[in-house]
């Protein structure tokens, strides 16, 4: 199932363009699990005739390792056919690399120049010297292209680790290259936002080299919804098991595929058909607790390049508080002290561990975030959990977890954003593109128009500032939009601030007219933010 067809159309459109003579080269953008990975092997799936498609994931591995796939990768475009896939699995190709030697005596017949390039700087992969190695490489692709008569897409799967492979001048050399290989359409991807942008910014945009900004960001709601019924449709519970991984973890494609297939491993493993408490929290133990799950590992991997020295373990320790509730610097310095925290935060932010939001800190991803809080922090405790105890504190957290969650579930939405707003306390927020301070509020009043108007107005004053929000559940029309502005006008005094929040997003001309009428649009992306800023989620 192809939860984004849109961008797979405009990606495909793009191929299909550049085919054609057009060239706009493409990132894609997002947080771990938004299914970047999964856009890109959808390409490979059904690749255009008139193009040669060289699809190479970067790892943390040694760089050998690494310029022995591209080679590789290289070859496969130039020796299949169209219509297959590029590169035959690349995990598969993680495990087990296919052998240079073999796919240069299969491809020579028909490639003798690229093979031959090839062979000139075979035997320099042993010699250590990779960053001229990594150019040489990189210089095959125009004999490729020359010698199929083809022009060539060449896809970096998470390209930023480049760097981490020890290759420093990696990319000023790719930059070189797609400033001036009009033939080469690039597409990179990556799940640091923060430094992706900078990199292309400042590193790769050159002249001719611009790059079309793909930004993906978590599913909506009702997408996500009907995927997990889908995928959990045969198990009873499956629906309220569903909204509960959804509030928890976001409807991010990836990291409700994973907890999805353990869960259904777990049915089948003990034969039932009713999906229970005691699979959720094995399941988590499993994913996340255990040092040989998978999102434990990914987790570990996360952490790893910001926890060397001195530096990095204070960061460490300053990321841990972040993820156990501590979100403003004054909160965190109370726990690990003032010094050094400057740096600490900043370096966290580079590695896109952390989001600032205003004056606030917080861990958005939500399994990083739990397992920092739990397993990391365990870890480096003084008194050390032993695994069982280990165990407990996890389903400790995943209940508390599930009891806020059930009972959000017993209110109402706008009985949810009254417990949102009392907890507001000062705190200086970014959301909708706009800055703004969250007051103490001392009353929330609730008022309930007719249901086909709204939901509700809140009206919450404080410390000499008066809020009106409209909290719609459902889609919000133009004339909803009207009323509630001729509401806050017959407001005595007039409210300070005019909020729309809704729990599905608007349409864009409905978002303009609440922007001309001076109003904080709050899309359930941001009343996200918000409940997992104040541990309502």
């Amino acid at each position: 199932m192809n939860v984004r067809p849109e961008l797979a159309r405009h990606l495909r459109h793009r191929l299909q363009a550049f085919g054609e003579g057009f060239r706009q080269n493409l990132a894609l953008i997002g947080p771990p699990g938004s299914g970047k990975t999964f856009q890109l092997q959808q390409l490979l799936a059904e690749p255009p005739a008139t193009l040669l498609l060289i699809y190479c994931p970067v790892y943390r591995e040694p760089c050998r390792s690494f310029l022995h796939r591209l080679l590789c990768a290289v070859l496969h475009a130039g020796s299949r056919a169209g219509g297959e896939t590029v590169e035959a699995g690349a995990e598969a190709d993680r495990q087990a690399p296919p052998s240079l030697e073999t796919l240069l005596r299969s491809a020579e017949p028909r490639l003798p120049r690229t093979t031959a390039a090839i062979r000139q700087i075979e035997g320099s992969l042993t010699k250590g010297l990779s960053g001229e190695v990594f150019n040489r490489v990189l210089d095959v692709i125009p004999v490729l292209v020359e010698e199929q008569r083809r022009p060539v897409v060449l896809i970096l799967d998470e390209f930023l680790f480049l760097e981490e492979l020890g290759l420093v001048h990696a990319f000023h050399e790719l930059g070189k290259r797609v400033m001036t290989w009009p033939s080469v359409l690039f597409i990179l991807s990556s799940s640091a936002p923060y430094r992706a942008r900078a990199i292309l910014r400042e590193r790769l945009q050159l002249l001719f080299g611009q790059f079309e900004l793909l930004t993906l960001d978590v599913l909506d709601r009702e997408t996500a919804a009907a995927w997990v019924d889908q995928e959990l449709k045969a198990l009873q519970g499956c629906h309220e098991m569903g909204e509960f991984l959804i509030r928890w973890l976001g409807p991010s494609p990836w990291y409700l595929s994973v907890v999805l297939k353990r869960l259904r491993e777990l049915a089948a493993l003990r034969r039932r058909h009713e999906l229970t408490e005691s699979f959720l929290l094995q399941a988590v133990w499993d994913l996340v607790g255990s040092p040989e799950g998978v999102l434990h590992q990914w987790c570990s991997s996360r952490v790893e390049g910001v926890g060397h020295g001195h530096a990095g373990t204070r960061a460490l320790d300053v990321l841990m508080r972040i993820a156990e509730g501590a979100h403003t610097t004054t909160a965190i310095s109370a726990r690990t002290g003032r010094a050094g925290l400057s740096r600490s935060l900043q370096l966290l932010l580079e590695h896109d561990l952390v989001q600032r939001n205003g004056s606030c800190w917080v861990v958005m991803d939500p399994i990083l975030c739990g397992w920092l809080s739990t397993v990391l922090s365990s870890q480096r405790a003084e008194a050390r959990c032993d695994e069982a105890g280990l165990r407990r504190r996890l389903d400790r957290f995943l209940q508390s977890l599930w009891s806020v969650w059930s009972h959000a579930q017993q209110m109402s939405f706008s009985d949810q954003l009254v417990e949102l707003f009392a907890k507001f306390n000062e705190e200086t927020i970014s959301l909708d593109s706009k800055t703004g301070r969250l007051p103490k509020f001392d009353t929330i009043a609730t008022q309930r128009p007719a249901p086909s108007v709204v939901e509700a107005y809140l009206v919450a004053e404080g410390q000499g500032r008066r809020w009106c929000a409209a909290v719609q559940e459902g889609s919000v029309d133009e004339q909803a939009v009207a009323r509630f502005d001729a509401f806050c006008r017959a407001q005595t005094p007039r409210p300070s601030r005019k909020v729309m929040v809704t729990k599905t997003a608007l349409d864009q001309n409905v978002r303009l007219l609440a922007k001309a009428a001076s109003m904080w649009v709050w899309e359930p992306s941001d009343v996200n933010t918000l409940m997992r800023l104040y541990g309502l989620i």
